[in-house]
């Protein structure tokens, strides 16, 4: 055979080699790019990044004419190379056409453009994406018979498509993810999910229970109110007249900062009256998201939380639903020792009754259930079915609860130690939640 016959088939098969390269990197690129980068393009007036926004609207025309372009590309190649090959080496040709153009389309055609794609992924869709406009157009017919066979062929085989996940869900499944892979650091982890989770919880999970609320009669002297606030870690105390249930005023330390330094005389003989506030009552089943945005448009920092029937339940201030997002936020009043959450020696952990479920798993990247109660205390109880005693251990999962204070009926102190480690846990085959009292 002459040279001449065979240089033009073997140009004719890298060619389409390198359009098969074109096709799966530039599949790669258009589906792979992240839709936060093209949209910060668009709006910035990225030409391109339009045409690109535009042609994935309809992601189904643009993989449809990728998939088929590849495939005619490729089957082309094999068929020129696999009608060289028996002409120049008879009938066992085909073997060594097959072998050879898998390895030249599996190495050139596929791997390598698809990893460059993936590593520059913005490039390639950016720059490929006019030619695709084109692309698309002339393929149109071609792509829209696939599509009726294909829908065709699902709906006798599949059920109605799943619903799409929302928005909120994409973002949270995003930061989990690039926090996986190291993208996104533990603490920034928590304070986009704390910013996602504020539409999602009710002022019930973090508010401050009336048990352990600051909280003093309106109808002491005013010396002693005011003694009162100067020895509280916080500016705003709510004042109960007949029973602590019923709050009829909050006063607020500034205010009583300012009748007490013009008083020339005995303070008692001043009226608490004066100075105090109306409360402000919201229901328990607010959203954080709401009630932040309610004491902005009140310019208040402070609410007395209520349950379904008008009783008191507890309070909630702005500063609780901000640490939500960032964290505890500890002043110069805030002691180490006061801190829910302190290590022992031998690893386990000394935990407040008190401290909301949410705090607990934020704080030790642990897992505790949300839906069933919103203390360490409550969980506890659940586990119980009962009011435990002092030095009752109880189990659940993994983990290990010991009573270790308890005033009345509220459990003060719990103990946690976990049984086994978080390494060890991927090895062992899981279990179903249960309880039991030693």
């Amino acid at each position: 055979m002459e040279e001449g016959s065979l240089l033009i088939p073997l140009l004719t098969v890298l060619g389409l080699i390198l359009i098969s390269a074109f096709f799966s990197g530039s599949e790669t690129g258009l589906t792979s790019v992240a839709n936060a980068k093209i949209y910060k393009l668009k709006m910035a007036g990225n030409r391109r990044a339009i045409i690109l926004s535009k042609l994935r609207e309809d992601k189904e025309r643009l993989i449809g004419a990728i998939l088929l372009g590849n495939n005619i590309v490729n089957i082309a190649a094999s068929a020129i190379a696999t009608a060289l090959a028996i002409k120049l080496f008879g009938e066992t040709g085909v073997v060594y056409a097959t072998v050879l153009m898998t390895v030249l389309v599996l190495i050139f055609a596929e791997v390598l453009p698809k990893t460059y794609a993936v590593r520059h992924a913005e490039k390639v869709a950016l720059s490929v994406a006019p030619v695709f406009v084109l692309i698309t157009k002339i393929l149109a017919p071609f792509t829209m018979a696939v599509h009726v066979i294909v829908n065709f062929t699902l709906n006798l085989l599949t059920t109605a498509p799943q619903d799409n996940m929302s928005g909120t869900e994409i973002l949270r499944g995003a930061i989990e993810m690039y926090h996986e892979e190291g993208g996104v650091e533990e603490n920034d982890r928590n304070m986009l999910s704390g910013i996602i989770d504020l539409e999602a919880v009710d002022v019930e999970k973090i508010m401050i229970h009336r048990n352990d609320m600051s909280t003093t009669s309106i109808d002491q002297p005013f010396s002693k109110i005011a003694a009162f606030v100067a020895n509280s870690n916080h500016s705003r105390i709510p004042l109960w007249q007949g029973s602590p249930d019923k709050i009829v005023g909050v006063l607020h330390a500034k205010d009583l900062f300012k009748v007490t330094q013009n008083q020339q005389g005995d303070l008692d003989d001043l009226d608490i009256k004066s100075v105090v506030r109306e409360p402000w009552y919201v229901p328990e089943t607010t959203t954080l998201k709401n009630q932040l945005q309610a004491f902005r448009s009140h310019r208040r920092h402070f609410a007395l939380v209520v349950d379904e029937s008008g009783g008191l339940s507890g309070l909630v201030t702005l500063t609780d639903i901000l640490e939500e997002v960032v964290g505890d936020i500890e002043d110069e009043h805030d002691k180490p020792e006061d801190h829910p959450i302190r290590k022992t020696a031998d690893g386990a952990y000394e935990v407040e009754g008190a401290i909301s479920i949410r705090d607990l798993n934020k704080a030790l990247g642990w897992n505790f259930p949300l839906n069933e109660t919103s203390t360490l205390a409550g969980l506890v109880m659940q586990l119980a079915q009962r009011i435990p005693d002092e030095g009752d251990i109880f189990e659940m999962d993994n983990f290990m609860f010991q009573v270790l204070g308890k005033n009345g009926t509220q459990l003060t102190r719990i103990k946690i130690r976990q049984t086994i480690s978080a390494d060890e846990e991927s090895d062992v085959p899981p279990q179903q939640p249960e309880s039991k009292e030693e």
